[in-house]
């Protein structure tokens, strides 16, 4: 499967043209990351948006020295990671590690403010991706904290 079509499968850029498509594909860089390799930390600011394309990356939160890690989830292909603090300019609230082999595609945030000012529709799709993203985000640590208040009642 092409790069191209990776894209396609993943909801959130299904709505782009195949020169939009190809424009980003060109943008990208695509890695593979070794077995624990640390792709984003919640020590360093990301520089960086990712799309996973093959394997998993645990998503984790540092809780406090006392408690450890927190496990917040696992990603699969598709899957974005680096998003906000790409738009942010701030260093992310998580860390995230390859569980296994990883393949992903990235992109830097020099190319990200490049192609956002491009003279096409992609900015718009950007910003349907970032906000679209960004309601998932919120949804998910919503659960978060029900779970988390539903564990401490009990």
């Amino acid at each position: 499967m092409s790069f191209i079509e990776q894209l396609q499968s993943v909801p959130l850029f299904s709505e782009m043209t195949n020169d939009e498509l190809r424009t980003l594909e060109q943008s990208m860089v695509i890695e593979d990351y070794p077995d624990g390799h640390q792709i984003v930390s919640e020590e360093h600011i990301n520089d960086r948006f990712y799309v996973l394309i093959d394997g998993e990356v645990e998503v984790t939160h540092e809780k406090d020295t006392e408690r450890g890690l927190q496990r917040i989830s696992t990603m699969g292909p598709g899957s974005l990671i680096g998003l906000h603090g790409l738009i942010g300019h701030n260093r992310p609230i998580v860390s995230c590690r390859a569980k296994g082999t990883v393949k992903a595609a990235y992109l830097p945030s020099a190319a990200f403010n490049l192609l956002y000012q491009y003279n096409t529709r992609l900015p718009h799709h950007f910003q349907t991706i970032v906000a679209k993203q960004l309601a998932a985000d919120y949804r998910n640590i919503v659960g978060e904290l029900r779970e988390m208040m539903l564990a401490d009642n009990d």
